[in-house]
């Protein structure tokens, strides 16, 4: 029985750190380039701000999106499609989808990002 119960929790482990390392692979190329380039910047200029920013990805209806936050530069976070298009202000679409939305994942966070 304790034999058994050492399997679980190492497979638990296992099975836990696989889906941590997923999600990277899983970010679009854009995302992932933006991300790096955002990473870069800090490092060369820490007062840049970026270091205050997060990448959310959300789900809604049966779709990917991504959310830029960034603490000091936007009271409305930009929305990417997965794809990067970014998605407008209209009313209705952004509207629904911010009532919609679903399955709250940070992506990247900011050593300085403080959530909500």
């Amino acid at each position: 029985m304790r034999k058994l119960l050492i399997l679980l929790a190492i497979f638990s482990v296992m099975i836990s750190c696989s889906k941590e390392s997923k999600t990277t692979d899983d970010l679009p190329k854009w995302l992932q380039e933006r991300i790096a380039a955002d990473e870069k910047e800090i490092s060369s200029n820490p007062q840049s701000g970026l270091d205050l920013a997060a990448w959310i990805r959300y789900e809604y209806n049966g779709a990917v999106y991504f959310e830029y936050h960034n603490l000091l530069l936007s009271s409305l976070p930009k929305v990417f499609n997965y794809d990067g298009t970014e998605m407008t202000y209209s009313l209705p679409e952004y509207e629904n989808y911010q009532n919609g939305k679903c399955c709250k994942k940070f992506v990247w966070k900011g050593k300085l990002y403080i959530e909500d």
